[in-house]
């Protein structure tokens, strides 16, 4: 249960470093850099790096303590990420793929540099407070709680993200707001009618550029305001959100920061922007009449990437419309297919009309990894590396060999991949200052064109010997964002896209590598939102790429006509004005001075590495106040609610994990207590030790003339081994354990709860032992657009033996004496996605439960059917909506209609939607963003034991059925946390008859 002592609690961040690892640690003054042993090299670097972008921040408007940043370098995932973290410590992790994917993280001076001081700047404005909140603080500690401990933590995701992004930009020659890609997202979303107000981003909904949007707006936005106001008011609209009495008043903290509501600035903003991409609509036009149109060949693709054509004629695109399966679409002479991908994947067409492409897998629980697979003519697949990290594969004429990139720790490298031996042979080494992405293969195989990172050049078009690596040309002259290129089919040509102008469009120029000459450089396209991804399709006719629109990347194609090109746009031509330069050169960072832990800093010696220890990091960090519902049988409450504390230790990389909490029930003074210890060193599988006590109740029931309720207490300590086998779509799990219990059980009279004095059991206590073994599967998926999981399904099963211990022979089997169960129990869900009105796909649902339990301890009320089922609500931590915990839920009927030791469910349903609101009332910590319903058929029933004593029978009766109607609507609470709320009318069909309405949170299933 969730602490309700403080506003909209926040969940603990996952840590999902791999624990098996063998890390080593470098301490500084500020930092303990953690990182794999491989990776000590790089670890050096962000010692560096860590405490001159700390030096950097702390002449910014944030408050920069001296308090220890626990840093960790991993190297487990082939793609690029970082998280920071300031509860319940203060931490930052960075995934050591740089970004070579040509989009918006691609603009980097260093990318070590970049996200680390874009994670600093996290913790350092997340972890400001009001003097009320550093009390607070000294007496919990570092509670995983908003306002008013971690106040910055209440703040929409776009005000965080968006300060962090605009340091990065302030505070490193490069970064995402003097970068193209936002610029590009922004002026495409204004001429595309699309812009949104600053109270919808402050919700999580699905618009495109999804994900994106916290960072681009806010940082974009942040970038604005500073420009107009000085930098130094950041740091006054920090100190007044910390400091408010009433949190979440966003525009009250901003007029006491910049004079102007957030609300009322944004409007000014959005006017700006419009009319600044209005002005360069008409640049473009103006000049760009004599290049064609490019014709789209999607709609509503969100993301349609790496468009090309066989030499068959067929056509492809990588595809993520956010309403199906990441895959690479193809379309041809024969109709139409799919490979269904990992992930984005880059591909490349094989002589023989197969396809080689890249895409990521699991490796075990912790690891990821991408590989290079091929599609053969006929439709099969064969995977031609494992766990090679291998991406962007270009293939050679011959078929025989392809080209791709390598990825190393923090850089990637050059190699040729024999399709026949498999073997991978470096073609380019790549390091700290070098990094490799996009090759391309020429058509007699002898060169290879790709995108090559340096500092001083960007990513920069070169075309290398493909046998020694050695480069013959450079085919651009300016430090810009150059990738993707691409031959002609007679080798005179490449075409790539770059952001030389500050607007992606494609260009190209003749190449003569073998003499070292190339002719002019030539603009293939001048839109005014931007253009990337170029292929130049068998025939010679068409360059097929990606057009980016205000709804995100679709697919499109130009005639590929040299002589109509153009002189290029000069460099920086359409770049627009980065206020953040000033800004940033005004705090004192010069271009000159920015980024120095690439300079001088680098010249210091080597530091002292250790071995980790897990021990240096494990320590009570807070504990929280906890509130746990009350224990209630049948409408009645029996005792509580419970009130109490809990904690968690681990270590950083998460191979030791306790958790321990204890609550009192506020009535009768019962303590429900937990303690555990969680040991992830192998990596897989898990093994868990752990034991507390709990309270239960049942009844009422009759004995005489007296009604009583049964009161349990269970003692309990367990061991258990959890195993799991990940894959990119599915996750299997297998759980063993094995325990002892201790029940003791009174007898309450009904009347006041109290202990009956007039009743009592032959055997209250008993000794029982626990054996399960559990397995779950599920293959289920939600996209980006999804109402509901779908395309898939799911399976759990149980089995457990409960045999009571000590016990005399004469009274085995004697019904409540002996209190030993067997029993079965499982679930199986299952989704079916189709097409429909709106913007998501309809959904068949199917869900499955039954148990089984038998044994003189399994009594008539071992499981109950009915009720609508819910989730716990997680603003309070209290259990105001109902429906937690429930099994056999059949709606429209009260818990526990039925019960007994044999019990069923099946639910079916018709899930759909009906209105994308995305609103909010000004900047309110309130947004309503889907609207989707749901027709639904349930029915169920309990029965048991069989026990043939008057009094004592369960027989089977009319199964309970139902059916009704849900509206659900998805929103989010306090900028941060997600709640869907379900209100549902069910009619019952067998008993009396008549409707029940609910309202419930959390899906049904």
């Amino acid at each position: 249960a969730l602490a309700a002592s403080f506003l909209a609690p926040t969940a603990l961040a996952a840590q999902d470093v791999p624990p098996d690892e063998s890390w080593r640690s470098i301490d500084t003054p500020h930092f303990r850099v953690t990182f794999p042993e491989a990776l000590e090299r790089l670890g050096q670097r962000a010692v560096r790096i860590a405490e001159d972008a700390r030096l950097r921040l702390a002449e910014t408007a944030l408050n920069v303590t001296d308090e220890r940043i626990e840093l960790i370098l991993t190297d487990h995932v082939d793609f690029t990420n970082g998280f920071a973290q300031v509860t319940p410590l203060r931490q930052v992790v960075v995934f050591a793929r740089p970004p070579i994917d040509g989009l918006a993280l691609t603009d980097y001076d260093d990318w070590l540099d970049l996200v680390i001081v874009h994670e600093l700047a996290h913790v350092y404005h997340l972890d400001q407070t009001s003097g009320v909140g550093g009390a607070l603080r000294s007496v919990f500690g570092r509670v995983p709680a908003t306002w008013p401990l971690f106040p910055g933590m209440g703040s929409p995701r776009w005000v965080i993200e968006g300060i962090a992004t605009w340091y990065e930009s302030a505070l490193t020659p490069a970064g995402r707001v003097r970068g193209s890609v936002f610029s590009m997202f922004l002026r495409s979303a204004a001429l595309g009618g699309q812009l949104e107000q600053a109270g919808q981003i402050a919700g999580n909904s699905p618009v495109w550029p999804d994900g994106q949007r916290p960072y681009l707006y806010g940082a974009l936005f942040f970038d604005w305001l500073l420009a107009r106001h000085g930098e130094e008011k950041l740091g006054r609209f920090v100190d007044a959100l910390a400091g408010q009495w009433v949190p979440y008043r966003l525009d009250s903290a901003a007029r006491d920061a910049f004079d102007e509501s957030f609300t009322d600035a944004w409007r000014l903003w959005i006017d700006e922007v419009e009319s600044e991409a209005r002005a360069l609509e008409e640049v473009v036009e103006a000049r760009s009449q004599a290049l064609p149109e490019p014709e789209l060949r999607t709609t509503a693709a969100r993301q349609a990437l790496y468009s090309s054509v066989s030499s068959e004629g067929v056509w492809a695109h990588a595809r993520v419309d956010g309403r199906s399966d990441t895959r690479i679409a193809l379309a041809g002479p024969s109709g139409e297919a799919s490979i269904r991908t990992n992930g984005i994947a880059a591909f490349d067409w094989l002589p023989d009309g197969g396809l080689v492409f890249a895409q990521l897998e699991r490796r075990g629980p912790w690891r990821t990894r991408s590989d290079l697979y091929r599609r053969h003519p006929d439709g099969s697949i064969d995977r031609l590396s494992r766990h090679a990290r291998l991406d962007h594969p270009g293939a050679s004429p011959t078929g025989g060999w392809v080209a791709a990139v390598r990825i190393v720790g923090g850089h990637t490298e050059l190699v040729r991949v024999d399709l026949g031996d498999r073997s991978v042979d470096v073609v380019a080494a790549g390091s700290d200052s070098v990094h490799w992405a996009y090759p391309s293969v020429s058509p007699d195989g002898r060169w290879i064109a790709a995108s090559r990172w340096t500092p001083e050049t960007r990513y920069q078009v070169v075309v290398v010997d493909a046998s020694s690596g050695a480069i013959a040309l450079r085919l651009d002259d300016v430090a810009a964002i150059g990738i993707a290129p691409d031959w002609s089919p007679d080798g005179r040509w490449v075409v790539w896209g770059s952001d030389r102008s500050g607007i992606p469009n494609l260009y190209g120029r003749t190449v003569e590598p073998a003499e070292g000459r190339m002719g002019p450089l030539r603009q293939a396209t001048d839109v005014i939102t931007g253009a990337a991804f170029p292929s130049v399709s068998p025939d010679g006719r068409w360059i097929e790429h990606s057009l980016y629109t205000a709804l995100g990347w679709e697919a499109a194609r130009v005639p590929f006509e040299p002589a109509s090109w153009r002189d290029p746009v000069p460099a920086g031509g359409d770049a627009y004005a980065t206020p953040v330069t000033v800004v940033a050169e005004a705090a004192g960072f010069a271009p000159a001075v920015v980024g120095a832990a690439g300079g001088d800093v680098d010249q210091l010696g080597p530091l002292d590495t250790r071995p980790y220890s897990a021990i240096r990091t494990m320590r009570p960090r807070f504990w929280e106040p906890l509130l746990l519902p009350e224990i209630s049988s049948r409408g009645t409450r029996v005792m509580g609610p419970f009130v109490g504390a809990g904690t968690r230790l681990f270590d950083i990389v998460g191979r030791h994990t306790i958790t321990a909490s204890a609550a009192a029930a506020v009535d009768r003074g019962k303590v429900a207590a937990a303690a555990g210890y969680t040991w992830a060193g192998l990596g897989n599988p898990l093994f868990s030790l752990s034991a507390g006590q709990s309270w239960d109740a049942g009844g009422p029931f009759t004995a005489g003339e007296e009604r009583v309720f049964i009161e349990e207490r269970e003692r309990r300590v367990n061991a258990s081994v959890t195993l799991f086998r990940p894959r990119w779509r599915e996750a299997f799990a297998l759980t063993a354990s094995a325990g002892w219990l201790w029940e003791d059980r009174t007898l309450l009279d009904a009347t006041d709860l109290r202990p009956s004095t007039t009743l009592r059991l032959t055997r209250p206590s008993s000794r029982l032992g626990d054996l399960r073994l559990s397995a779950s599967i599920n293959s289920a998926r939600r996209h980006a657009l999804s109402i509901s999981p779908e395309r898939g399904g799911s399976i759990f099963i149980q089995a457990r033996t409960r045999p009571q211990l000590s016990l005399a022979d004469s009274l085995s089997g004697v019904a409540g004496v002996d209190r030993s169960v067997d029993e079965v129990i499982g679930q199986a869900r299952g989704y079916l996605s189709f097409g429909g009105w709106g913007w998501a796909d309809h959904v068949l649902a199917v869900r499955v439960a039954a148990g089984r339990a038998v044994g003189p301890g399994a009594d008539a009320f071992w499981y109950d059917v009915g009720g609508a089922a819910g989730q716990g609500e997680p603003v309070t931590g209290l259990g105001l909506f109902g429906g937690q915990g429930l099994f056999f839920p059949v709606r429209g009927y009260d818990d526990g209609d039925r019960s007994g030791t044999r019990a069923w469910v099946a639910s079916g349903e018709w899930r759909f939607p009906l209105f994308w609101l995305n609103t909010s009332w000004r900047l309110l910590p309130l947004h309503f963003d889907r609207m989707h319903g749901a027709l639904f058929a349930d029915v169920g029933n309990a029965w048991g034991p069989e026990l043939g004593i008057a009094g004592f029978e369960n027989p089977v009766q009319d199964a309970l059925a139902s059916v009704g109607g849900e509206v659900r609507l998805n929103t989010l609470w306090f900028f941060a946390i997600p709640v869907e709320f379900r209100v549902g009318v069910a009619a019952r069909l067998v008993g009396d008859g008549g409707t029940r309405a609910y309202l419930r949170l959390g899906r049904a299933f």
